[in-house]
Parts: structure tokens; sequence; C-alpha cells
């Protein structure tokens, strides 16, 4: 198994309100270990934070998975979502996650947290 393939390392939560108020979430993370490939995102969303429909994408390699996580994210903040929280172990992650965090009202963005 590949260096950095073990899963952990970071969490994003998007979050969209309705015009009628009601919330929607959609969270990405790299808990999951997946059984064919060494790299995996998890995808969770729908009114709740804690659950909703489930998707777990697969990938050979860290850069497919950066690049879909990227892809994951924009498409999701095309269509009105904006960082809710974040958590990133490495701080790859971190920068991943600025760069979608910037420039949004600082009532809807939440810092970011790192472990040490």
């Amino acid at each position: 198994m590949p260096i950095g393939a073990v899963g952990g390392h970071m969490t994003i939560t998007l979050r969209k309100t309705s015009g009628s108020g009601r919330h929607y979430y959609y969270t990405i993370h790299d808990r999951q270990s997946g059984l064919f490939e060494p790299y995996t995102l998890t995808v969770v969303w729908g009114p709740r934070p804690d659950r909703g429909r489930q998707k777990i994408h697969s990938f050979s390699s860290r850069v497919e998975k950066d690049r879909a996580l990227r892809k994951l994210i924009t498409l999701r903040i095309l269509t009105g979502y904006r960082v809710f929280y974040s958590y990133a172990r490495k701080r790859h992650y971190l920068k991943v996650f600025q760069e979608f965090s910037g420039g949004f009202p600082s009532r809807i963005s939440r810092p970011h947290r790192m472990a040490n």
C-alpha cells in the first residue's frame, strides 16, 4: 500500500440554505478505506450533516483523489454550497480547503482546524 494511502487526513462539510430556510449538507472525507484501491473519498449528503445518502469513490493514486476532491467541491460551490466546516490532518488538505473558503462572508465560512 502506498505511503499516505491510509485515510483520516481530512473532512470538509459544505452547507446550502434553501429559500425556505432548510439546510442541506455535503460532506467529503477520507476516513473510510477502500477494498480495491488505496485511496478513497466518501461523500455523504442530505438535510442532516451526520446521515444521508452516501457514495464512496475509489482511486489508484493520490493525484486522482485530489483531482476528484477539487472537482466535487467546485461542483457544490457552483450550486450554492459554502464551506461550513473543515478539518485537515495534513497541510496539503488545509491548502486545498483554503482555496475554496477565500472570499466567502465570515458568517458562513468557519476557521479550518488542523491537528498538530
